[in-house]
């Protein structure tokens, strides 16, 4: 029976790289899932007689000062 050639375990079943499984896993990580983006919803319904703005990324705001 062949053996990990990083770990020393057993090899049930021998692969072409002569790791385990556990060690397949760690030394080739899973590459990170894009992050996906939701559009804002607006806090408060639109009021008749107000004009809604867009807020920017960086806008200072009241509660910033």
């Amino acid at each position: 029976m062949s053996r990990c050639a990083a770990c020393g375990r057993p090899l049930h079943r021998p692969s072409p790289s002569g790791l385990c499984p556990v060690c397949a896993r760690r030394l080739q990580p899973t590459p990170a899932r894009p992050r996906t983006i939701r559009a804002a919803e607006p806090a408060v319904e639109h009021c008749d007689g107000q004009t809604a703005l867009d807020l920017e990324p960086m806008q200072p705001s009241l509660w910033a000062l």
